[in-house]
């Protein structure tokens, strides 16, 4: 391990300062657990603190709290709110290559990749018979695959083609690589989970461990993701997700309280415990005396409202009378104002990356556009998800319908998780969808989305640092 050469590759951004406004220090810290350089790989104790490492290190800025304004505020789920420029620039879709959000998120996946690159470079190297005890070094191997898929999944559709760092580089010169196409990073993503969904656990207690399940609910996402979906897959991973055992918690608001974490619908979720792991993102999105981030916008609100979903809307959105507060807004009245109600317990609240509703919805996607017939087999699944939440059965009736149905349900079911730009993304919906947005008044809000804003820039210091960057 030569973390003084990886600190210089485009993971070496991890020094960047946090952005102004809501600075924090998780990416100025090394994870609690990860082995120090003067101690020996050489035992299965060792292996487990580097994996460990590997976890700890993904509470940064990204995993807490960029996933939600990458998924939520660049679509039509939330405005900004607040008053940082990096946020607002999202919003807006005229971020640019010095904007804060887009460098840290940059440091912070390429972080967690050279966080998992160490456990794959030194784990099969570990002589240490326990460690092969019950195939607990695949296992580690195949958590550290599936957490480097993961980050990479994330750079990939945030940024397009990004370089491949498959490994500490050896030379200066090894530290500045071009781009992979996107073929390639996509290539990467589904071996790195192939492997993941062979050897990880089936299943853990502990829902932040990457398992089976994540592997093979992340495989299905990703072949849903690709330039030309392959649904034929998408429906295979779906099915072998479920067959975890996974099953759709029984109240839809409940899945949001504290007590409930790790529940029978969690495939994959961050655990924070207030301490060691502090989830400080409630307290900066819900709250009075300052203007909060990621407001829930008009559109989504009139869209539960229009299909008369009172349960997802109340466990979603919380309203508060906040016209004693010294701020004004340009899209909402103070006296009825939204906030985001699905991170309740501050610095305690578990993050779901991945949910079984998530994946039965992408099922039933899957279904649908595998065959023109296939709408009435995915009717089942979207009932089963607007059961939960006393709604009656889809009226969609035909291929298309379906699809716009399947749209509207992962939109309602799924709001503030992450999700939504990404679907609207990877189904070529972003542009039409965004340019048609308008404000609770009827005023139409000018993206002016074109190509060329769906993705981010790379960042100007890393421009700066690697000359071949852009070739």
């Amino acid at each position: 391990m030569n973390s003084k050469i990886y600190s210089l590759i485009a993971a070496g951004a991890f020094v960047l300062s946090v952005q102004s406004g809501c600075k924090k220090d998780f990416l100025d810290k090394n994870p609690i657990n990860q082995v120090t350089a003067d101690q020996a790989f050489t035992n299965a104790a060792a292996a487990e603190k580097l994996i460990q490492g590997a976890y700890d290190g993904r509470y940064n800025d990204y995993n807490i709290w960029d996933y939600q304004v990458n998924g939520d505020v660049t679509s039509d789920n939330c405005y900004a709110g607040g008053d940082n420029q990096a946020n607002i620039q999202i919003d807006l879709f005229t971020p640019n290559a010095t904007n804060g959000n887009v460098s840290r998120d940059w440091s912070a996946l390429y972080g967690d990749i050279k966080n998992a690159n160490e456990v794959l470079e030194n784990v099969p190297n570990i002589n240490d018979a326990a460690l092969d005890a019950g195939g607990r070094r695949n296992q580690i191997l195949a958590e550290a695959r599936g957490l480097r898929a993961y980050s990479y999944f994330n750079l990939v559709r945030l940024f397009g083609p990004v370089p491949l760092i498959l490994k500490t580089p050896a030379s200066i010169a090894e530290t500045q690589p071009s781009k992979a196409t996107v073929d390639a990073v996509y290539a990467q993503i589904i071996s790195d989970l192939e492997y993941a969904a062979t050897n990880a656990q089936t299943t853990a207690a502990n829902k932040g461990i990457f398992t089976r399940g994540a592997a093979n609910a992340l495989l299905a996402k990703v072949y849903a993701s690709k330039a030309t979906p392959d649904w034929a897959k998408v429906n295979t991973y779906c099915d072998a997700t479920i067959a975890n055992g996974y099953s759709l918690f029984n109240s839809f608001s409940g899945l949001f309280d504290e007590a409930n974490e790790n529940n029978s619908e969690s495939i994959w979720e961050m655990q924070f415990d207030g301490s060691q792991h502090s989830n400080w993102m409630p307290g900066i999105i819900t709250g009075t005396g300052w203007k909060r981030f990621d407001t829930p916008t008009n559109d989504l609100s009139a869209a539960y409202d229009a299909e008369g979903d009172l349960i997802r809307k109340n466990a979603s959105i919380l309203f508060k009378d906040v016209s004693s507060d010294g701020w004004s807004d340009n899209y909402w009245p103070k006296t009825k104002y939204p906030f985001v109600n699905k991170y309740r317990a501050d610095t305690k609240s578990n993050i779901y990356t991945l949910r079984l509703a998530d994946i039965l919805l992408l099922k039933a996607e899957a279904l649908n556009e595998i065959s023109a017939s296939g709408w009435s087999q995915a009717k089942v699944l979207v009932d089963q998800i607007r059961k939960r939440v006393n709604l009656a059965g889809t009226p969609a009736a035909d291929q298309a319908a379906m699809r716009l149905a399947i749209e509207k349900e992962r939109r309602l079911e799924l709001a503030f998780e992450g999700h939504r730009w990404f679907d609207l993304l990877r189904t070529n919906r972003a542009i039409t969808v965004m340019n048609a947005q308008k404000d609770g008044s009827g005023n139409t809000l000018n993206y002016n989305v074109t190509a060329a804003k769906l993705y981010f820039p790379v960042p100007q210091a890393e421009v700066d640092r690697n000359p071949n960057i852009n070739k």
